[in-house]
């Protein structure tokens, strides 16, 4: 393949991540308006059980699959541990410990932990441009997340969520990580399905002591809408096209678009639910684009 069409190819790659990126900056007041009625864990449950069930079907209409080698097995069982139930518990829990501020700045380090952690197991040099791009990103989304007026502390009660919460930005790095081997050998699809399917295996027994305290005639159907959409599209489509980015482009690159995430949400929360915009947030922003472009040349 020459240069000019593999630059291309990567292209196009970075464009189905900036499609990612929509989907889970959309998937905010998704998430938020249907956990009004449902429980967290519950929420994820059903999520990752509708993932599963539409990743699964271009395989029983005749996708290729191919056989898992027994050397795979525990890997690929690792890495949907990771991503699909640890990570999740982290998220979920952490958020409910620390403040929005607090975890907002903490999880928009996860691609500074994707780019070390690559370093580390796959003993790729890191590139000076790479850092500053990475840096100036983060800094964009702080003055983002400043610029909101949310609070943000350090320390004290919120301490314990602090930790989990950066240890769940930690772990989607280490995710991103596991995947790159696996790509090597299985499609995108079918990593995304497998590592899904264990989420949803695992969140689901997760879930069953709180299914009792549900009141399911209470919940109204549009907030069982809400947790459908948000599995079919943040959770199956997007995982794929996350896991294709890996393959392509690598973890380090495909984490940086993790960052545009916050500036898409401001974007909507303006327009949708006319919130002020100030100037520091449009600064961050900016800075925060400038950071990704910098990051993937």
């Amino acid at each position: 393949m020459s240069t000019e069409n593999h630059t291309e190819k990567e292209r196009r790659v970075e464009l189905l991540l900036l499609v990612v990126v929509l989907v889970w900056a959309t998937n905010y007041p998704l998430a938020k308006y249907a956990l009004r009625e449902l429980n967290p864990l519950i929420f994820n449950a059903i999520r990752y059980t509708v993932a599963m069930a539409c990743l699964s079907v271009p395989f029983l209409t005749g996708a290729p699959w191919k056989r898992i080698e027994p050397q795979d097995r525990l890997p690929l069982l690792r890495a949907g541990v990771v991503a699909s139930v640890v990570y999740q518990m982290a998220f979920i829990y952490g958020l409910s410990l620390t403040t929005a501020g607090n975890s907002a700045v903490l999880l928009s380090t996860s691609p500074l932990w994707t780019i070390f952690l690559n370093a580390k197991i796959h003993k790729e040099k890191i590139q000076p441009t790479v850092w500053l791009g990475m840096a100036a990103s983060l800094l964009g989304v702080v003055l983002i997340i400043i610029g909101s007026g949310k609070k943000i502390e350090f320390g004290g009660q919120e301490l314990a969520g602090d930790i989990v919460t950066l240890g769940a930005a930690a772990l989607w790095g280490l995710n991103t990580n596991l995947q790159k081997p696996l790509l090597v050998k299985y499609s995108s699809n079918q990593l995304a399905f497998i590592m899904i399917s264990v989420g949803a295996i695992g969140l689901s027994c997760i879930s069953l002591p709180a299914l009792p305290s549900v009141s399911w005639e209470l919940v109204h159907w549009t907030s069982i809408a809400a947790a459908l959409i948000s599995g079919t599209l943040s959770i199956g489509i997007a995982n794929v096209i996350w896991s294709h980015g890996v393959k392509h482009i690598g973890p380090g690159r495909t984490a940086n678009f993790n960052n545009l995430v916050p500036v898409l949400a401001i974007g909507f929360s303006y327009f949708a639910l006319h919130e002020e915009l100030l100037p520091i947030q449009i600064l961050g922003a900016g800075i925060t684009v400038v950071g990704i472009w910098v990051a993937r040349r």
